[in-house]
């Protein structure tokens, strides 16, 4: 089966690709696999770690203010769409599966102008423009939450949840885990990680808790992206706790699995990992995010009992401090957010979504 894949530009629409690319790849050895999104992003580099083709497009994300910009990234979008055609006249995919995200924009539309079935799915809990954009003509509309925000054929809508790797599906155990990050097993863990580019509220407030006197006691493993490494390692270096400073963690599923309390901000990947983990966490939503997503996704698990919210611009030392001592003093209370995560979880979404792809994609080519 030849399947083409678009979408990119953050973690969050890259996850659940990745996840959706192994799960068809397991139930068909003989896929052929195109991935089409932005040339130089996130998704190149990801794309060539998993060893799927790649094709790159100049696509840039669509302002919300009025700019001369927009001109040119009207010019871009035309002909991101004109090299899309070309691709699928040559490829002539079954299906298109997009997974939102201005990366996605160009390859489903186009598809869907020729004719291509095509499949979306939206990460988070407003839906995205890009999936708005399309989901007219989606074939089926892929939703991690049962009360999605925004205008879409409710007729077309399935609850998967949000894909994650299978490597979040079947970690280590707590044990291997710390063993393998050559943790003490006997202390807590805290994870702290802002996403593939660090997060500036985050490592502010880390900077200032370990430096200070407040910090809870435990051991850290602190995600602080590639600009403020140099930062934290200063702060790791005099603090008086056990600090494990990374600017990026290969590993993320054993960093998680070690960890008693995950810090983060609430992206759809983030949150849908944690779940799968059970992990209690602290969200800070990125405030910045398109359409607030974050906010909304972080509110999900607040209200299920699963995570604690503290919105970005209260996020500093002396309450990130409060929060955590709070947590660690409660191990009842750790071990219902574990629950009450998991509870959310939906640990079969790959192998739902590529299930009805396929056999969608069958049914209509036998009609």
């Amino acid at each position: 089966m030849r399947i083409m894949i678009a979408g990119g530009g953050t973690g969050g629409h890259i996850t659940p690709a990745l996840a959706i690319s192994e799960e068809l790849r397991r139930r068909d050895p003989l896929l052929e696999l195109i991935w089409v999104g932005r040339a130089g992003g996130l998704e190149e580099r990801m794309c060539r770690s998993a060893e799927i083709t790649f094709r790159g497009l100049p696509i840039e994300g669509w302002s919300r203010k009025r700019s001369p910009c927009m001109v040119i990234t009207a010019l871009k979008l035309v002909w991101s769409m004109l090299q899309c055609y070309l691709w699928i006249r040559r490829f002539q995919p079954r299906a298109v599966i997009g997974v939102g995200g201005y990366a996605s924009l160009p390859l489903v539309r186009t598809a869907q102008q020729m004719g291509v079935p095509t499949y979306i799915h939206e990460q988070n809990r407003r839906m995205g423009l890009a999936n708005r954009l399309c989901a007219v003509k989606a074939r089926t509309i892929f939703l991690s939450y049962p009360d999605t925000i925004g205008e879409y054929p409710q007729e077309k809508a399935i609850i998967t949840g949000n894909p994650v790797r299978r490597a979040f599906l079947d970690p280590p155990s707590r044990e291997e885990a710390r063993n393998r990050l050559e943790l003490d097993p006997d202390c807590p863990v805290i994870l702290v990680c802002g996403g593939s580019q660090g997060a500036k509220t985050l490592n502010r407030a880390m900077e200032n808790l370990l430096r200070s006197q407040q910090a809870p006691s435990a051991q850290y493993l602190w995600m602080c992206g590639q600009a403020d490494v140099a930062s934290a390692r200063e702060t790791a270096r005099v603090s008086p706790l056990p600090v494990r400073v990374f600017s990026f963690i290969d590993d993320m599923p054993a960093a998680c699995a070690a960890s008693d309390i995950v810090v983060s901000r609430a992206g759809a990947s983030s949150t849908a990992e944690l779940a799968v983990l059970g992990k209690p966490s602290v969200l800070v939503p990125y405030p910045h995010a398109a359409d607030n997503h974050q906010e909304l996704n972080a509110q999900a698990f607040a209200e299920a009992g699963a995570a604690v919210l503290i919105p970005d611009a209260e996020c500093n030392a002396a309450r990130l401090g409060s929060v955590l001592r709070a947590l660690l003093d409660e191990p009842d209370r750790l071990a219902a957010m574990s629950e009450a995560a998991r509870g959310l979880a939906h640990p079969l979404a790959a192998e739902t979504i590529v299930e009805h792809i396929i056999s969608d994609v069958s049914d209509n080519a036998n009609r």
